[in-house]
């Protein structure tokens, strides 16, 4: 008989109705983002390449099989559990690697030299081999017919999986607050309300928010509710997507204050390694922090370029090179 951790690890899942409704709760707020967000994606980008862009789409998408892939499984659409195992398997791949390339993209924004930063990738990649690949044999097999061998060693799997994806996060986060800090320390702006101060409480809080829903997510990972830990999860990612247009809008309206007769001794900082693009001009105007603007690409002589997004984002840094 499987324990109370069991649950929904081997074979669907028997559980009460609240337990029932809460699951499909979580894996309809997901679902829903992921449509949300690839209206959003696609709305904002015009220009469709880049890491950012790239890895975006992958994340979110990546939602889409994880939760239908949990759908198949827990509620036994499909007695075939080996194909809801390899769905989910596609679906954490896509999902939750794809975040962390999204943060490592991020990483561009505020430092330039990309060799500082390539033991970032570095260590996804490796995480990703060392974590993905056995954890999909391991679910696999636990849903085979030798499932008592597996059931053990997945449990544990599991659980390291889960912390070492969050401790990978939590640096790339750290990182990117450090350099936002150390780029922005130098604001002339005393009262704390120039754009840039307040460019920097908001990545700064944007962070936090990722690191408190990863804290909620070990909490539930360990309670011993799986059917509960992996719906959980799926609406996790879906949320801290939807956070990341938060940071591209206030990337988006400090482009604006420049373009709006900023402090002209401030310097900018290109940020085309993320973009992969050329010049940019604001199409619509920015309405407020909540508002999304895009911002098409122009040739010199001051046309509209042709099917692109954001070129060369200019973003001010008060800082002077040292």
């Amino acid at each position: 008989m499987a324990k109370e951790q069991d649950v929904g690890v081997v074979g669907g899942v028997n559980a009460s109705f609240p337990i029932l409704m809460t699951m499909v709760a979580f894996l309809s707020i997901a679902l829903y983002n992921v449509i949300e967000l690839t209206f959003l994606v696609f709305a904002i980008f015009k220009k469709r390449s880049g890491l950012y862009f790239w890895s975006f789409v992958v994340a979110t998408w990546g939602i889409a099989p994880h939760a239908v892939g949990f759908i198949l499984k827990f509620f036994q659409v499909t007695t075939l559990d080996l194909l809801s195992s390899a769905i989910v398997g596609i679906g954490w791949g896509c999902m939750v690697i794809g975040q962390s390339v999204v943060l490592y993209s991020r990483l561009h924004l505020v430092i330039r030299d990309r060799s500082q930063t390539r033991w970032v990738l570095y260590m996804i990649i490796f995480n990703a081999i060392v974590l993905g690949i056995p954890l999909l044999v391991l679910a696999m097999g636990t849903n085979s017919q030798q499932s008592a061998r597996f059931l053990p060693g997945f449990l544990i799997y599991d659980k390291v999986q889960i912390v070492v994806i969050c401790v990978q996060e939590l640096i790339i986060s750290i990182i990117y607050i450090y350099e936002t800090v150390r780029l922005l320390g130098n604001d002339t702006d005393s009262n704390g309300r120039g754009p840039l101060q307040k460019l920097l409480r908001h990545l700064i809080f944007v962070n936090i928010v990722v690191l408190i829903l990863d804290i909620t997510l070990l909490a539930v990972q360990f309670s011993g509710h799986y059917e509960i830990q992996t719906t959980y999860k799926t609406a996790v990612y879906s949320i801290k997507l939807k956070i990341e247009f938060s940071v591209l809008n206030r990337l988006v309206s400090i482009v604006e204050h420049k373009h709006n007769g900023g402090n002209p001794g401030i310097k900018t900082l290109s940020l085309s390694p993320w973009t992969q693009s050329r010049k940019t001009r604001l199409s619509t105007k920015f309405d407020g922090p909540g508002a999304f603007s895009k911002i098409e690409e122009t040739s010199s002589s001051g046309h509209r370029g042709k099917d692109s997004f954001v070129g060369h984002l200019e973003y001010i840094a008060a800082r002077e090179d040292r």
